[in-house]
């Protein structure tokens, strides 16, 4: 891919000004145009490249207002069109990577003979770019995980957002993952091992944002341990009383980070034991709230329970789904755009 581009020629700020119009896809594809264009992309700072960036699923991707859209894709070479000759473009240490535009135009393919080795390329390609870290990995092939997670840790030291969805031969490969992966505001388990598994050690539940399915594993002294923002525990063994413990430790000053909690277990929700020993006020149907969550979703309760933080008068609404329940939901207050429950 090659030739000039006029625009260089341009002072700075109208340089600029024609950047930001032009969108992150075309930032990342000038870049592969020539040294030259690499510079300028790299020195670029402005709007088209306020993004987040995910690594996973074999392509890099962008966030943006709720939608991932691809910017690049890592394929095998034995994937490559044999009826035409493709460009080559350099991307780190690779100098002839072969590279054609599909989806009409709106991704940048890349072939590699190693398409695990292409996609932690293009992520080091993409930090060096838009000069930020990788936001989220996406980790779906258990062959994969080693080298997923040691370029974590070596290229960048941590990672925001971490998203497994894998089916392990064996428990090992989940605790490999859950001690070596430093993530630091989301997890994303849909991963399930062996029906008798425990943690070799105890995972980093001190984050933002926490989805576990199936979460059979979690036991009462995990559940202890959380702090984090939105909680859910999809498929879990946890009864009645492993959440009236949980209720009364938030009530303590525990989770003290907890606006959302979800979670659904295999015996019918006892409100009147998970309740047990906890002060709180019955709130009925017609007392109808609108809660709005991290997602921007809003959510209406009606009949529940409010209970009230010691320590700092914080109050929370359990939600009353009824007596063939298998579901426990509890909201805190202020929500996530500060309404009450007044």
């Amino acid at each position: 891919m090659s030739s000039a581009f006029p625009i260089f020629s341009l002072p700075y700020i109208p340089l600029k000004q024609v950047l930001d119009n032009f969108g992150p896809h075309a930032i990342i594809n000038i870049s592969l145009c020539s040294l030259r264009s690499k510079a300028v992309a790299i020195s670029y700072r402005g709007s088209s490249k306020d993004v987040q960036l995910e690594l996973g699923n074999y392509c890099l991707q962008r966030y943006e207002k709720m939608t991932f859209c691809w910017l690049l894709n890592a394929e095998e070479t034995s994937k490559m069109r044999k009826d035409r000759i493709l460009d080559t473009v350099r991307i780190g240490s690779f100098r002839n990577v072969p590279v054609e535009m599909e989806m009409g135009g709106k991704v940048l393919t890349t072939y590699w003979d190693d398409r695990m080795v292409g996609l932690l390329e293009i992520g080091s390609y993409a930090r060096e770019i838009f000069n930020q870290d990788i936001h989220e990995i996406n980790l779906g092939e258990e062959q994969d995980l080693g080298q997923a997670v040691d370029w974590i840790t070596n290229v960048q030291g941590s990672i925001k957002s971490l998203h497994c969805e894998f089916e392990p031969t064996n428990d090992s490969v989940l605790d490999y993952v859950l001690t070596n992966c430093k993530y630091t505001e989301s997890l994303s388990l849909h991963v399930k091992p062996s029906d008798g598994y425990c943690p070799a050690e105890m995972p980093n539940f001190d984050i933002d944002y926490l989805y576990i399915l199936p979460s059979f594993w979690i036991k009462q002294n995990h559940l202890l341990t959380m702090n984090c923002k939105y909680i859910v525990l999809q498929d879990s063994k946890l009864g009645n009383r492993d959440i009236n413990i949980l209720v009364q430790h938030w009530m303590n000053g525990g989770c003290v980070k907890l606006k959302e909690l979800l979670i659904t277990v295999e015996v019918l929700i006892d409100y009147e034991e998970i309740l047990e020993a906890v002060e709180h006020t019955v709130r009925t149907e017609d007392t109808l709230r609108d809660y709005v969550n991290h997602e921007n979703v809003l959510l209406s309760i009606g009949s529940s329970f409010d209970i009230k933080r010691s320590t700092d008068g914080t109050t929370a609404t359990i939600e009353d789904d009824g007596v063939d329940s298998k579901w426990f939901y509890m909201a805190v207050w202020p929500d996530f755009v500060g309404n009450s429950c007044h």
